[in-house]
């Protein structure tokens, strides 16, 4: 029975010191190695350097200044080609105007164009001064002088042989004007083609007319007016029955 009490005790140590000695044994001064996730592999793939990067921005904000470069490029040639062609436009008017000024209603008595510095028959010297006056400044691109000139020629002459060119190019010169004056531009136009509706400008009143009405947000009495031209001068050949067909063609 002594030897069995000298015996348990043992039997109870060597366990332990079994257990002991297959634990793993740490070494605090190195660093521990954890094991790698998938997630983390994936995670450790390369990245670009800073450096890189701002290159690359770098590049990308170069390319983005070169297009807005030649789109400011675009944009002010296009911007020049329009002054361009309204300008020709009103040249052409102006020309025209020196052809056919006084050439139907009242103006019928006229035997010449006031520019062209014949006599022009019961017209009075005055009122033809007057008109001149105006129509040069519209020939030197006065346009704000020349709106005013052709105010004080209808006011001294409302129902003159050349009222309805003065509101004629009243109308035209408050489109090219800046800024322009839809309104004052519409009761041009509207007054000459109430107040004389024989008259040779009214094809070319008619067809501003319907272009003022559109750029006011007017689009049917616009398309009215235009399709109004086209029925009562559609089988001439003036330039206002071209215009307006291609005006209603690209617009409505």
């Amino acid at each position: 029975m002594k030897n069995l009490k000298v015996l348990l005790p043992a039997a109870l140590v060597l366990p332990a010191q079994l257990l002991l000695a297959q634990a793993p044994i740490y070494d605090a001064s190195q660093p521990r190695q954890q094991a790698t996730t998938p997630r983390q592999s994936q995670s450790a793939s390369p990245i670009p350097q800073e450096k890189s990067l701002q290159l690359e921005i770098y590049q990308q904000l170069k390319m983005l200044q070169n297009e807005m470069m030649e789109l400011r490029g675009i944009v002010e040639e296009q911007g020049h080609e329009l002054r361009t062609l309204k300008q020709q436009s009103l040249d052409r008017y102006i020309e025209l105007d020196r052809r056919i000024a006084g050439g139907g209603g009242q103006s019928k008595r006229a035997e010449s164009d006031p520019d062209s510095g014949n006599s022009v028959g019961s017209v009075p010297s005055e009122e033809i001064d007057a008109y001149r006056q105006a129509y040069e400044l519209v020939k030197a691109k006065q346009f704000d002088q020349a709106i005013v000139g052709f105010d004080t020629f209808l006011k001294k002459f409302p129902d003159g042989t050349y009222a309805p060119n003065a509101l004629y190019w009243k109308g035209e010169l408050q489109l090219v004007s800046s800024p322009r004056d839809l309104k004052s531009a519409e009761s041009a136009f509207s007054t000459l083609l109430k107040k004389y509706p024989d008259h040779s400008k009214v094809p070319d009143a008619m067809y501003k007319l319907g272009k003022v009405y559109f750029l006011s947000g007017e689009k049917a009495q616009s398309r009215k007016i235009l399709n109004e031209l086209l029925a009562k001068h559609g089988d001439s050949n003036r330039s206002a029955v071209k215009f307006a067909r291609q005006f209603l063609q690209d617009n409505f």
